[in-house]
C-alpha cells in the first residue's frame, strides 16, 4: 500500500489566530461584524 505525504503548511497569521482563545473578545467581534468591504474600499 502506497501512502502519500502531503506537507501542508501554515501561514504565521493562522498560527497566530489559533492560539487565541474563542472566547477572546475580538474573536467575538470578527465573528459578529462583517469587515470584507474595506477590502474592496482599498
Amino acid at each position: 500500500m502506497l501512502v502519500k505525504n502531503v506537507f501542508r503548511q501554515n501561514s504565521f497569521y493562522t498560527a497566530l489566530y489559533q492560539m487565541i482563545p474563542d472566547n477572546h473578545i475580538l474573536k467575538q467581534i470578527d465573528s459578529a461584524i462583517d469587515l470584507s468591504f474595506v477590502n474592496d474600499l482599498l
